[in-house]
């Protein structure tokens, strides 16, 4: 059986512990680096830019969006889809996904 006991604890102690847990914790956890390279397949590329994958391929051919293959796989970064984002010129058209 295990012992218990019972201290008074000040309040700012109590954070202290709180805070080193915490910490401890959020080590674990990594946030991307920008330099890390994120690639998208032509799947995940088409649902972040609201667009079919017809488009999608379109906009490869004429230069939109640049795509890199590798094997049979055609792939996407991340940070020239956001590149590419900024490029394109809004114009009124209908047809298309809703996003």
């Amino acid at each position: 059986m295990a012992k218990i006991t019972l201290n008074n604890f000040e309040l700012s102690d109590i954070k202290k512990v709180v805070e080193e847990v915490l910490e401890k914790q959020l080590k674990g956890f990594s946030t991307p680096k920008k330099n890390e390279l994120t690639l998208l397949t032509r799947k995940d590329t088409a649902k972040f830019l609201c667009i079919s994958l017809p488009t999608l391929h379109e906009w490869t051919k004429t230069g939109v969006v640049i795509a890199h293959r590798i094997g049979n796989r055609v792939l996407y970064k991340q940070d020239e889809v956001h590149q590419a984002l900024h490029q394109i010129q809004t114009s009124k058209t209908r047809g298309g996904l809703l996003c």
